[in-house]
């Protein structure tokens, strides 16, 4: 696990010296006055520039944030990830191992749930769910052009919009890769736990920064850290303090690499290299993202927070 200290040496050893503006008085002030997990931590620290936008980290609890607002554009783009694979067998190669791992994790948490995956992009996580796991699955997505590939790869209708869109409650959440994109992602989470029955669990994942790459590459170079795709990044210690502000109790964590590229052009058909590196990455918590199964306590314990 990534400590606030790793954080720490991060912004003496691999970033620029601290960037101070002026407003138009000539006065000093900070532009990120505030972290993303929590508004009391200490103010967050500038740590260098990434794509023109400034990138700061919190000392409390090692948040990673950029200092920009939400940019949906890039989410309708032909060219976005999700979409970049034309054909199911290219979407198959990339996302079937992970989202088969997830779905039988679901398997060992209910039964037969009524699932609303958060950010459903492409649609295959719901479309396998249905049709190889038999689960009955939604899926809800901001782009209409990932709505649109969806309907066209997968003769899938993905509901349209965001949490607040909706009445139905669920007993199982998914949400994956995206409370990263969002500049209030509290606010996501207090969203889910809204739309969720009593008892009800929230899976999800998010980039982890004490995976492999980020510990070899540093984390000016770590890919993941990339305006304005990547708004905020959390350690293990910021995602749990939201998860318990937000009413969740954390289950199960481990961390995720399903992908593994650099593996892939050597694998057998059953994928024998993919799965050892990722049993090897998951021992270690190196893997890339976090994996976090989560319940939403009953009222009783939320009033018992405060």
């Amino acid at each position: 696990m990534l400590q606030i200290a790793d954080l720490r040496r991060v912004s003496e050893n691999e970033c620029y010296r601290a960037k101070v503006h002026f407003d138009a008085r000539g006065a000093k002030f900070r532009m990120l006055q505030n972290c993303a997990v929590h508004t009391e931590h200490a103010v967050p620290q500038y740590a260098f520039v990434k794509s023109g936008v400034d990138i700061y980290t919190c000392p409390t609890c090692g948040c990673i944030m950029a200092d920009l607002e939400f940019a949906h554009d890039q989410y309708e783009a032909a060219a976005y990830y999700t979409m970049a694979f034309k054909t199911r067998a290219a979407i198959e190669s990339e996302w079937g191992f992970r989202w088969r791992y997830i779905l039988q994790a679901i398997k060992r948490y209910a039964v037969a749930p009524r699932v609303l995956d958060v950010g459903a992009g492409n649609g295959y996580f719901v479309h396998l769910a249905r049709t190889e796991f038999g689960l009955a699955a939604d899926g809800l997505e901001i782009s209409e052009a990932e709505a649109s590939f969806a309907r066209e790869m997968f003769g899938l209708e993905l509901i349209r919009g965001d949490l607040s869109s909706l009445a139905d409650r669920y007993a199982l959440l998914t949400s994956f890769n995206v409370l990263e994109h969002v500049k209030r992602p509290v606010s996501l989470l207090e969203a889910m736990s809204e739309r969720l029955e009593p008892d009800g669990h929230l899976i999800l994942t998010t980039p982890n920064p004490a995976c492999i790459h980020r510990r070899l590459l540093g984390l000016t170079r770590w890919n993941m850290v990339c305006p304005p795709h990547h708004i905020n990044l959390f350690t293990r210690a910021a995602l749990e303090e939201m998860l318990s502000r937000t009413g969740f109790e954390v289950l199960e964590y481990s961390t995720l690499s399903t992908y593994i590229n650099y593996v892939r052009k050597f694998d057998t058909q059953s994928l024998v290299l993919r799965r050892a590196a990722f049993r090897a990455l998951k021992s270690a918590n190196l893997g890339a993202d976090h994996f976090v199964v989560c319940r939403k306590r009953i009222q009783a314990d939320t009033s018992a927070m405060h």
